[in-house]
């Protein structure tokens, strides 16, 4: 590995001197995130930037034609400075360590959510409804990875990674033929929702980064289309942010304020869906904890499962969907606080 290792810092060292046309001062490989991605900070005189490499050439791709795109319609993600996906390695800018996450968590006393932080985030759902809304009408779908579209194919596939990394690790005990039914009746009712968005699909306080105060977007290389639901649930019901129901509703309803302004929307039955998909991000979320964490020990992830655990079970009064299956909220029932 440290073979590999000092060739790729070769590499992206001659990417960097390509563009910047000095050498390097300092490199710093940065902490990994949960991604296969490795990133690299690299600083000369007044300039930095990031490299990154990522084995998985075809994510490399979209996410230089995302960026791309994104920059035409004047939406804040990093330049592209140089890249050599040959290589899967690219330069992009630094736009410094201040996650949204960190930020709130820096700014929040007693665990409150301070009004400034309310500001920060009708900012970040405005620049969310670009990017579906906006930028999602004419992006290039073709470059979606690993799925075109939030088809049924994905949603199972989300369904059943919560069930082997979490319930599974936790040897939860459940009828694996009701509960595939369950799978496929909430499969089916999320597709009823209209769909024909750019869905960020990672759309969380951990992949905005706040640079002079304006957020920037990172992450977006697994979009797809979708409804615009599941990016609004992603970032309202992030496990570490822990906003609470008065403010995620304030925010719920300051979104469907917006989107009207755009496109016009049926509320109630957006609200409907907005559930239904805060069930289903929640459980795939559940899905990433059980792997990063229950399986590879991953502090952060296992300190997030009880704040999780809790905003799931706290949707079983707010939703139609969890009637309709039994086997689920067996299941969700089963899950310790």
């Amino acid at each position: 590995m440290e073979e590999n290792l000092s060739h790729i810092i070769e590499q992206l060292s001659r990417l960097y001197k390509n563009w910047s046309g000095s050498e390097p001062e300092k490199l710093v490989q940065l902490p990994n995130s949960g991604s296969a991605r490795v990133y690299f900070r690299f600083k000369s005189y007044n300039q930095s930037a990031l490299g990154v490499y990522n084995t998985n050439h075809i994510e490399n791709i979209a996410f230089i034609k995302f960026t791309e795109h994104f920059l035409k319609h004047s939406i804040h993600v990093p330049q592209i400075y140089s890249h050599d996906l040959t290589n899967n390695i690219y330069l992009i800018e630094d736009l410094g360590d201040t996650q949204l996450l960190s930020w709130l968590n820096e700014t929040r006393t007693n665990n409150d959510f301070p009004e400034k932080a309310v500001g920060i985030y009708k900012v970040v759902l405005k620049n969310l409804l670009d990017i579906q809304i906006t930028a999602g009408k004419d992006i290039d779908y073709s470059y979606c990875y690993p799925f075109k579209s939030f088809d049924k194919e994905a949603i199972i596939y989300d369904l059943n990674y919560f069930k082997v990394n979490f319930i599974e690790s936790l040897n939860i005990n459940y009828n694996s033929s009701k509960l595939q039914n369950d799978f496929e009746y909430l499969a089916n009712y999320l597709l009823k929702a209209d769909s024909n968005f750019f869905m960020y699909r990672d759309f969380q306080a951990r992949n905005i980064l706040l640079k002079n105060n304006i957020p920037y977007y990172i992450d977006y290389q697994g979009g797809r289309k979708g409804a615009l639901q599941y990016d609004l649930v992603s970032l309202l019901y992030q496990a570490k942010a822990d906003i609470p129901e008065s403010i995620k509703l304030n925010l719920l309803h300051f979104y469907i304020e917006e989107v009207n302004k755009v496109i016009r929307i049926n509320n109630d039955e957006f609200i409907e869906y907005y559930y239904g998909f805060t069930l289903l991000r929640i459980l795939q979320t559940l899905g990433a904890y059980g792997l990063r964490g229950l399986k590879e020990g991953k502090k952060h992830f296992i300190e997030s499962i009880p704040i999780a655990t809790k905003n799931i079970k706290s949707l079983i009064g707010n939703t139609e969907i969890i009637k309709n299956t039994p086997e689920l909220k067996s299941v969700i029932n089963n899950l310790n606080d």
